[in-house]
């Protein structure tokens, strides 16, 4: 009987790992929504006024929401972009919205998590139907989301059907090295 009544205090005090799960997920949909609808508009604004933008404001506004990798390696794209006016030498699209286009507004769908690494779809919204769709990967480290790595569903980049922001920088300074201009 004394078992039972300590079993029971245990699990009253302690929540289970499908809630701390859940609760987990619910943070990293909240932060994900969160960075999106303050980016977006920004973006958008950004174009409309023909301001500096893109996704440089996020790095400069928001940078210690991303990893020092992810970070650095967009940086080192920027840069080299910036060498080469008139030439595309580095991304050409918004690596967080996964469009050169994007629309007005962008949701979080379905949450995976795969050994702490959560894994959420973000569809970009408009007139009520999807348009674009990425992934960003996330981990949670010192009691903080960072963004790790941006994944692009059937994008045709890289290894397999899907292709991801980091592969996608690497191979874009591997060609920058072997084809200096």
């Amino acid at each position: 009987m004394g078992g039972s009544i300590l079993f029971l205090l245990a699990t009253a005090c302690f929540p289970s790992s499908q809630t701390k799960r859940e609760d987990s997920q619910q943070s990293c949909r909240d932060f994900v929504q969160k960075f999106y609808d303050w980016y977006v508009p920004k973006l958008l604004k950004a174009f409309d006024t023909k301001e500096d933008g893109g996704w440089g404001l996020a790095l400069r506004y928001k940078g210690s929401e991303f990893s020092p990798e992810l970070v650095r390696q967009l940086k080192e794209d920027r840069d080299a972009q910036d060498n080469s006016p008139g030439e595309i030498v580095g991304l050409d699209f918004d690596p967080f919205l996964y469009s050169q286009d994007p629309s007005e507004h962008f949701v979080v769908g379905n949450i995976t998590d795969k050994d702490g690494r959560y894994l959420v779809e973000v569809y970009g919204m408009s007139s009520g139907k999807r348009r674009e769709k990425v992934v960003p990967e996330l981990v949670r480290k010192n009691g903080r989301w960072l963004f790790v790595n941006f994944h692009y569903p059937d994008s045709g980049h890289g290894s397999g059907k899907d292709g991801d922001l980091l592969h996608l920088l690497k191979s874009l300074r591997e060609d920058r090295q072997n084809h200096p201009k």
